[in-house]
């Protein structure tokens, strides 16, 4: 969803409507939940409104919430095909698969030249571990224009899930040429690479995800662990203690190993102490 007006007379429900789309666009979720509401309290209720206040409302991962505003607007207008990709989203999040999946099949059956529609049912046949209907929905979002970078680094995904690893390699490198500042593309291609043992094609990629963005504790773990089985332990460990204050398991794992093979055998131990209160990277909190 890209926002709701693209021009209108400057009246103060445009105005306002135009300036809670900005904020939505521009990702300051909070300001834009305020808008509509805003919009809501002095105007009429309209679907497109809800929707996109519950967008935002997703976006702030308040779920019970945005889920409410999709419902609303389905009720407001059932033949609102963006309602119910809202609705597939929120329930993708929930993990309830048979619901994102019936809300997504209503939403390209209303509007099926919808290409961000295709995309998030392909996020979510994914993530359902529904590869083959995820790879599917990726290719209709391909083939109705969405060429972002971000389908063609989770068509990889798809395509590696079910073990075909060429189509999978082709995929991330056409993420990667589109990738511009993005750097989740370069992860993912990096790591693929490094599974598939080509620790020197996948190290330039992980480094230049690294530059792109050295705060992210995914990019941070990925790199120190190809740094690590190139036999390159400071600047592993360098780039891992970087990610400190952690509450990852896997990476206090690979530090705990890199200490343990520079003989920091003190460093080491404080890093296995510190599995008692770590999650996996999954999010779930877990002893080791």
């Amino acid at each position: 969803m890209t926002g709701i007006l693209e021009s209108a007379p400057q009246s103060s429900q445009s105005r306002l409507l135009e300036e809670a789309d900005l904020n939505y666009r521009a990702l300051r979720s909070a300001e834009a939940v305020r808008l509509y509401r805003e919009y809501l309290t002095h105007y009429a209720d309209r679907a497109d409104v809800r929707t996109y206040l519950g967008g935002a409302l997703l976006n702030m991962r308040q779920l019970p919430e945005a889920l409410v505003e999709a419902n609303r607007a389905i009720a407001l207008d059932n033949r609102y095909a963006k309602a119910y990709t809202l609705a597939g989203r929120v329930y993708t999040e929930q993990q309830r698969w048979d619901l994102a999946r019936k809300c997504f099949e209503q939403a390209v059956a209303l509007e099926p030249g919808e290409r961000e529609t295709w995309y998030f049912f392909g996020r979510s046949s994914y993530d359902a571990n529904r590869f083959e209907r995820s790879i599917e929905a990726f290719l209709e979002a391909l083939r109705l224009g969405a060429g972002q970078s971000r389908v063609y680094e989770n068509l990889g995904l798809a395509y590696e899930a079910l073990s075909q690893f060429r189509d999978a390699e082709k995929a991330y490198r056409q993420a990667v040429e589109l990738a511009g500042n993005t750097y989740r593309p370069y992860v993912a291609y990096g790591v693929f690479l490094f599974k598939r043992g080509r620790m020197t094609e996948s190290l330039p990629l992980l480094e230049r995800a690294f530059r792109l963005e050295p705060n992210a504790a995914d990019v941070r773990f990925e790199l120190a662990r190809v740094l690590y089985h190139a036999g390159k332990l400071a600047e592993a460990s360098k780039v891992l203690e970087g990610s400190l204050p952690s509450n990852e398991c896997r990476l206090h794992n690979l530090l705990a190993r890199i200490f343990s093979v520079q003989g920091r055998s003190s460093e080491a131990e404080r890093e296995v102490k510190s599995l008692k209160n770590c999650r996996d990277d999954s999010g779930s909190w877990k002893e080791p």
